[in-house]
């Protein structure tokens, strides 16, 4: 018998011999069965919705995390989902429907001004924390979920309550929810992207659309359901504080299982503190574990520092050529950033030509300085040495360093005129 190919449908697929027989001479086709192939070929149904609801080529197609992720944003999406049905009755009742005291205009008075006040609040919104939902997408994805659980809340709990004030409650609680809808749609693109490795972003995007349609579908039916079994307000509260519990819960287990690569300010401190203390460089599974969702930070520096400012920051701090040369010839002529410290912060001043990577040594610098304030021209090329062996370390755990999400303004200069 002669093997020709061997064959294999991604790293999960059945294997399949094309071989010759030693009495014939036309090629075979000869599957290599497993247990685990042997029950997907019997269940149709697993194949089916494989292939529906996941990326091509999955699990290779995209990242380690993927799975876990799904599986808690399904169960959020689900309870979700259970909420608005609850709220939605509540809406339609706090606005008048069924009421013979009120009429279609004033409902629809009602409405255009909730709606209304949703789309300034999206405008607003993204343009006040538009470039902080890459730096911090897991935290603002936390937050997204939990104002719409809040505004959820209000419409359960406090509009039954005080029906004549429908109209600004619903304005209100809308506002909230135009903020879920930037912040959530938002950073949903930015782990989506996480999620694609193959570059394979559409793909991975409406699969995963596909797939919360499917959960709202089924969990819209469930709300209906326990709509007509809810028979007093004391059970609907009831309900709806368990199902926001589990809500809440589900987001924290699906943003604690990104494993994002990315350097943010609070990764890289992690990472920074581990390395400035012994020498080592935690994986990114590491640093994700200990990095803080909800809010404040693991680490955080004695100064804060800004990347990026207007070199006006530091002739109004220092005012003297000569202390600013000497600022300047701290560094060594081929680098792309300069460090000086004010009173309010540790300006980070960067160059025409600074590339993501300069970014992340600028401010491996900085933290340095903030250790130890010696002058960085008598430690500079200790420090240089340092960051190689970052550097080195950062990329052999698989960490990517032509990139990064640190906050940067945009003021560059040249200083080498």
């Amino acid at each position: 018998m002669k093997i020709h190919f061997r064959e294999q449908y991604g790293t999960k697929g059945e294997e399949i011999l094309y071989v010759t027989p030693a009495d014939q001479t036309n090629i075979v086709r000869v599957p290599l069965r497993g247990d685990k192939l042997v029950i997907q070929e019997k269940f149709l149904l697993f194949r089916v919705l494989q292939k529906i609801f996941l990326p091509k080529g999955y699990p290779d197609s995209v990242s380690e995390d993927y799975a876990a992720y799904q599986i808690w944003d399904t169960a959020q999406a689900f309870c979700s989902t259970i909420c608005g049905t609850l709220c939605t009755h509540a809406i339609l009742k706090g606005i008048g429907v069924g009421s013979e005291n009120i009429n279609a205009y004033s409902a629809t008075v009602t409405w255009i001004l909730k709606e209304g006040s949703g789309h300034v609040g999206r405008i607003f919104f993204a343009w006040w924390q538009g470039s902080q939902l890459d730096v911090d997408s897991k935290k603002w994805r936390l937050r997204a979920d939990f104002l719409n659980d809040l505004a959820m809340g209000i419409e359960i709990y406090v509009l039954p309550k005080y029906p004549h004030l429908s109209t600004q409650i619903l304005c209100g609680s809308t506002l909230l929810k135009a903020i879920v809808g930037v912040a959530g749609g938002a950073t949903r693109s930015a782990l989506t992207q996480h999620h694609a490795v193959r570059g394979n972003l559409a793909d991975v995007a409406s699969k995963d659309s596909s797939q919360e349609t499917c959960v709202n579908l089924v969990a819209s039916f469930f709300g209906l359901y326990l709509l007509s079994v809810i028979k007093s307000q004391a059970v609907l509260y009831t309900i709806f504080y368990v199902v926001v519990t589990l809500h809440l819960y589900s987001n924290l287990k699906a943003v604690r299982a990104v494993c994002l690569r990315t350097f943010n300010e609070s990764r890289y401190l992690i990472a920074l503190e581990e390395f400035f203390r012994s020498s080592r460089m935690l994986s990114p599974q590491q640093v994700n574990a200990m990095e803080r969702v909800t809010v404040g930070k693991t680490v955080s520096v004695s100064l804060n520092v800004k990347l990026g400012l207007s070199v006006k920051a530091l002739i109004d701090e220092y005012k003297s050529s000569s202390v600013i040369d000497n600022i300047v010839s701290s560094f060594d002529p081929h680098e792309h950033f300069i460090i000086a410290e004010s009173k309010k912060c540790l300006g980070v001043y960067l160059h025409f030509d600074t590339r993501p990577q300069d970014v992340l040594k600028a401010y491996f610098f900085a933290v340095s300085y903030l250790q130890d304030r010696n002058q960085i021209k008598e430690k500079y090329w200790d420090i240089q040495t340092k960051w190689q062996e970052f550097l080195g370390l950062a990329q052999q755990e698989g960490w990517m360093i032509h990139q990064h999400l640190l906050m940067v303004d945009e003021f560059r200069l040249d200083w080498k005129v």
